[in-house]
């Protein structure tokens, strides 16, 4: 099934939440129900000795109802009222409490091994940034649809924009992740499962849940507003700043690239000095390449994992922008953006937590994995934010805007979508550095520079300087005459 297929797949199913909203909500509960069920099922250790000892059963409740309260207060602000916040937060938790349970299920098909408690945690910090984040953006165009004057907008029609940013965003974070099964190691084979399956939960709670809930209650979702929060929330006027932090990379496109293409290697120049480390306290190094490759790590691997994930993620790019040139403008930012961020973090971590023992992630694998698995996770994450920015360009390149007319246009009117993503994304992965275990504290902090560098430096000067250069050339010229089914003239 193809990328139209399953568009259209999703679009039924969301269409049928939206007209028959009591089912969906009761199928969703049906599956919470069956997966928590056999996930708590199939857990026995390592994650239920977490809760045998009093002391820590409390300690990880008291950090997981902070965290709640914490992102229940971030919500509230962005979206200036209780009760789409309320319902954002519950769709992520449930989402979170399926994918943990499949996770729990799938993990007991690895041949003598367990679930790993860190695999756990992962899941569960990646379930809720993608859960919230598709739930505001849902309600957020919804609320800012009936504050243009739209007294109820058409359910169908909201249903199917909801269903295609989701179903696209989860085909290529899937495919990005897909990249880690080249390594054919056990604990990056667990943890790419694990990712693709909390990318299924969140896909399908979006499509029944959002639809039902919007249908069945529809303006009772914005109630009680927060005037101020609201007027400055759902402004009606186009953003103020973007056009001017736009200028450089429209005006001279080449010279902001190669500034910024500079600035993000010299950001990723650490991971040229980084070393492999093993658990332990102290933590060990490993110096030499035989001692590395003992453990299984090795130049080829490293440099075919890469490879894989980013060109998984530039093909599945092609396939939802139908166009090559769309999809090099999304890929090449959001590789240097993720590198940037791992460079970053390797000296962050260094100078922050000199004596912490990066930690194990089970199945009998050492942290060594770690900067790769983070570069995949980030990799992920910078191309979900820069996505919608870049669809927003072919659809004005295909109406007939110049390059650089269009280029501002799009990063304009999806500065304040973007920045929400940002936002939630960015607090749920501090809050996951200050609550989760040490390997995925760190791992927090890999993704929460790439989602501050994606926001800035490479939403601002890279991908739109990028976009300009190659937005004006033959090869997208010809790329979008071949998805309008247009010949173009050979010279």
């Amino acid at each position: 099934m193809g990328v139209t297929g399953l568009k259209t797949a999703g679009g039924r199913l969301a269409g049928w939440s939206a007209g028959h909203p009591w089912p969906a909500l009761a199928l969703w509960l049906a599956v919470v129900a069956v997966s928590a069920t056999g996930g708590a099922l199939a857990v026995r250790t390592p994650v239920g000795d977490l809760f045998d000892d009093d002391s820590t059963g409390r300690r990880v409740l008291a950090y997981a109802l902070a965290g709640c309260a914490v992102v229940l207060v971030v919500l509230v602000a962005l979206l200036a009222a209780v009760l789409p916040a309320v319902v954002s937060l519950l769709v992520s938790v449930s989402a979170v409490a399926v994918a943990s349970g499949w996770w729990g299920v799938v993990a007991r098909l690895f041949p003598g091994r367990g679930p790993s408690a860190s695999v756990f945690a992962l899941v569960a910090v990646l379930g809720t940034a993608l859960g919230l984040t598709s739930c505001v953006l849902y309600l957020w165009f919804e609320q800012r649809a009936r504050r243009h004057g739209a007294l109820r907008p058409h359910v169908s029609r909201t249903a199917a924009d909801a269903t295609r940013t989701v179903l696209l965003s989860g085909l290529v974070t899937a495919a990005v992740v897909c990249g880690l099964f080249v390594s054919r190691d056990t604990m990056l084979s667990a943890v790419a499962i694990g990712v693709l399956l909390t990318v299924a939960a969140v896909m399908l709670a979006a499509l029944t849940v959002l639809p039902a809930v919007t249908a069945r209650f529809g303006r009772r979702l914005g109630w009680p507003r927060l005037p101020v929060l609201w007027r400055l929330t759902y402004r009606l006027g186009p953003p103020r700043l973007w056009p001017l932090l736009l200028r450089p990379s429209t005006r001279r496109p080449g010279w902001t690239l190669a500034a910024s293409v500079v600035l993000l290697a010299a950001l990723a120049l650490p991971l040229a000095w980084w070393r492999p480390e093993l658990p332990g306290h102290p933590p060990a190094l490993l110096h030499t390449a035989e001692a590395a490759r003992a453990h299984g790590i090795d130049a080829t691997t490293i440099v075919a994992v890469i490879a894989a994930t980013v060109l998984l993620g530039f093909a599945a790019l092609t396939a939802v922008f139908r166009s090559a040139p769309a999809a090099v403008v999304v890929t090449v930012p959001a590789a240097l953006g993720a590198a940037a961020a791992c460079g970053t973090a390797t000296v962050l971590l260094r100078m922050w937590k000199p004596g912490q023992a990066p930690g194990s992630w089970g199945h009998s694998t050492p942290a060594a994995w770690a900067p790769l698995l983070s570069f995949s996770l980030a990799l992920a994450v910078s191309v979900l934010l820069l996505r919608m920015a870049v669809l927003r360009l072919t659809e004005l390149r295909g109406a007939g805007l110049s390059p650089r007319e269009a280029t501002a246009r799009a990063l304009t009117s999806t500065s304040d979508g973007t920045t929400v993503t940002a936002v939630i994304m960015g607090a749920v992965f501090l809050l996951a550095e200050r609550t989760a275990s040490a390997e995925v504290g760190r791992l927090s902090v890999v993704l929460a520079l790439s989602v501050v560098l994606t926001a800035t430096v490479v939403r601002a000067l890279t991908l739109p300087a990028l976009s300009v250069l190659l937005s004006g050339t033959r090869w997208w010229a010809r790329c979008a005459g071949r998805q309008a089914g247009q010949s173009l003239p050979q010279k």
